[in-house]
């Protein structure tokens, strides 16, 4: 059992991480991978995944980062939101990919670029525009390109403006199409059956699943039948702790002790036994981050 996607560093867990981390362990967990988010959270995660042999890191910007706007400067960085000027903000990711190389370069821990990608939904700031969405285009290509320097595979960030359209995935499919010797996982994925059909016929890009499955009590909802569409083979589960914490903690704190829950939705949808749902997927993870 491996929890593919988590934030094990997020402040949420400041009391109690290590006994989080313990619970985890102590109910069947393996391996944990804490995902970067920014460039000092990045480092959070390189230092977290130090301390535990069996937690590993990944380092990469996340698109929100791109959007800019004081309350993204504030938790992210600095300089790289599309309200700057285009001469500052590329100085800016420059410099954050030479960080973010050094990270690499000195950390064997990490076994993978991500978060990053695509981000249209902004539930409380208005429509994402153009310019937003260009230079986060701009900041994944770049990021993309540091994880093929490094033969390191890219956990991608991508949310639509609205789950039924499925812009963002539309335009990540585009760029992914580009990269076809790099390994990508659709974290906490929500794709339409569409934009689904047009990932599986990349033979690069796996699909990973989050507490969010567990919502729905239907079987043929657009989620349930996107689940069935996909080929085990091809299917991580995560928690994406401290968020999307499963039925039946929903509402509470989200942990990696947890990702068992996913496991056993996909395993109710696809008509196995999640001991093989854990089995199978927790193969899939090992071989993508080489772990």
């Amino acid at each position: 059992m491996i929890d593919a996607h988590a934030h094990l560093h997020d402040k949420k867990y400041d009391t109690d991480r290590a006994e989080v981390i313990a619970r985890a362990f102590a109910g069947g967990v393996e391996k944990i991978v804490t995902i970067g988010t920014s460039v000092a959270e990045s480092q959070d995660a390189v230092d977290l995944a130090q301390e535990y042999d069996e937690i590993y890191a990944t380092v990469g910007i996340h698109p929100h980062v791109f959007n800019g706007g004081a309350k993204r400067s504030d938790e992210w960085s600095e300089d790289l939101g599309a309200d700057v000027a285009a001469v500052v903000r590329r100085d800016r990711l420059e410099e954050a990919i030479y960080d973010l190389e050094e990270l690499i370069d000195e950390n064997e821990k990490v076994v993978a670029v991500g978060e990053i990608g695509l981000d249209y939904f902004l539930p409380d700031e208005g429509i994402v525009s153009d310019v937003q969405k260009k230079w986060q285009s701009e900041g994944f290509v770049a990021q993309i390109d540091l994880a093929q320097k490094y033969n390191l595979p890219v956990v991608v960030h991508c949310r639509p403006e609205a789950v039924e359209e499925s812009d963002a995935y539309f335009d990540c499919v585009e760029i992914i199409k580009r990269y076809p010797d790099v390994q990508f996982v659709m974290h906490c994925y929500m794709g339409n059956q569409t934009v689904t059909e047009k990932f599986l016929v990349l033979s690069n890009v796996a699909f990973s699943f989050t507490g969010n499955v567990t919502f729905s009590k239907k079987n043929d909802d657009m989620m349930s039948n996107v689940i069935k569409m996909i080929p085990l083979e091809r299917i991580f589960i995560e928690t994406d702790a401290p968020y999307l914490t499963p039925v039946p903690y929903r509402g509470k704190r989200n942990e990696p002790l947890y990702v068992r829950y996913v496991a056993q939705r996909i395993a109710d949808l696809k008509k196995l036994s999640v001991e093989e749902v854990l089995k199978i997927t927790a193969q899939n993870t090992q071989n993508f981050y080489s772990f």
